[in-house]
């Protein structure tokens, strides 16, 4: 079981649907911001539950978008849970304060999902990367939280 779940992650931490030059280019900044650890992002090891699955790497957005949407298979308690959303607040933090301010958005479903999976916008006169999360209809719900955790700090952040 341990072993099919490592192999999940990896998997899903992998997915890049390269097309032409442009796509791969854009894939490649997608998965590096994706899988990326911001200098100032350290995991909690000192209020961290001992989980089996926490010891998995943990220090990226996709690390923890991996462990928090299995969350319920894994049957995590409101400790995990709440050590989860602290990290997703802190990581989110980090990338601010490096100067790199993120927002996630949830895209796809019936329509599909856009060519652009990472862009820039302007708010409140900051740049801002914008990351694409691409679900089908049914997966759209499991990662709600994680990114209302994500976004809700760096909102907070950019006022």
């Amino acid at each position: 079981m341990r072993n099919t779940i490592k192999i999940i992650f990896l998997l899903i931490g992998f997915i890049c649907k390269a097309q032409n030059a442009d796509e791969a280019k854009i894939d490649t900044v997608y998965n590096n911001l994706y899988s990326r650890t911001p200098k100032n992002f350290k995991v909690d090891e000192i209020s961290k539950p001992n989980n089996r699955f926490f010891t998995l790497d943990l220090n990226s957005i996709g690390g923890l978008r991996s462990v928090y949407q299995f969350q319920d298979d894994l049957k995590f308690n409101g400790t995990e849970i709440n050590w989860l959303n602290k990290q997703i607040d802190q990581i989110a933090l980090a990338f601010y304060l490096e100067g790199k301010p993120i927002l996630i958005r949830k895209v796809g479903g019936y329509d599909g999902c856009p060519d652009v999976n990472v862009y820039t916008e302007t708010i409140k006169r900051k740049k801002v990367t914008i990351l694409n999360f691409c679900f089908t209809c049914s997966g759209a719900g499991k990662l709600d939280e994680f990114i209302q955790i994500f976004n809700n700090r760096t909102n907070s952040l950019l006022k």
